[in-house]
């Protein structure tokens, strides 16, 4: 018998099949206080069979194993299995470090799905897909985190043709789903991410207009989608 495992990971698409994990994250995002001890993560296995699942955390290298990680954080159980329709907790703890005070830093959780191996399967060839999940870890220091219900109103847009530049004068990062304007209609063709104290440039799908109201999709630290109305300049 020879089974083969081919780890998925962003580009399930390309499948004919429809794959999902059965181990899934509670929450689309972490955040991670400057000045609490750790952080701690649900997972839930929602298929009937026991999973085994592998946990790291990267410094958004998405190639990143848990051999070639140096992000500084302990993350305890890192490998562990999960009965069907059982649950887990994982638990984060950020390591001294040199992160800076006055903004936040960004790491990325995986968790690696591993299917067991097939009953009844002897002198077959078998595939079986290793899925990992992948999401943002925010690490926010106690300096800022008063601040981050109004770091939306520190972002402008301007109109550049054929794209917005987004510029984000808060400490936090900020994730825009889309902008849409007054008609509801899409502009952004894909959604993108902006660091503290920096700009970045969304290409559009239609000609972005000055003194337009755009309304803003952004996501919230609970990973929900809030509106924020603004004017291009």
């Amino acid at each position: 018998m020879r089974i083969f495992i081919l780890l998925i990971s962003g580009l399930l698409s390309l499948f004919s099949c429809a794959v999902s994990a059965n181990v899934v994250i509670n929450g689309t995002r972490v955040i991670y206080p400057g000045d609490s001890k750790e952080v701690v993560i649900q997972l839930v296995n929602n298929g009937p069979d026991p999973a085994l699942v592998q946990s790291w955390i990267d410094d958004g290298d998405v190639n990143s194993t848990p051999e070639t990680s140096r992000a500084p954080f302990l993350l305890s159980p890192p490998v562990v299995k999960i009965d069907g329709g059982s649950g887990q907790q994982l638990r984060i703890k950020k390591l001294p470090d040199s992160l800076p005070a006055d903004r936040e830093s960004i790491f990325y959780l995986n968790v690696l799905d591993i299917p067991p191996v097939p009953e009844n399967v002897q002198g077959m060839n078998t595939l079986q897909l290793a899925i990992k999940s992948r999401i943002k870890l925010f690490v926010r220091p106690q300096t800022i985190k008063s601040e981050a219900s109004h770091a939306i109103d520190k972002v402008s847009l301007t109109a550049a043709g054929q794209a917005f530049r987004i510029v984000n004068r808060s400490p936090f990062f900020i994730t825009l789903a889309s902008i849409d304007d007054r008609r509801g209609r899409k502009m952004l063709e894909e959604s993108l991410m902006v660091a503290p104290f920096s700009d970045a440039i969304g290409k559009t799908l239609a000609p972005a207009i000055k003194a337009q109201t755009y309304s803003l999709i952004y996501v919230d630290d609970l990973g929900a989608y809030k509106h924020h109305d603004l004017i291009a300049q």
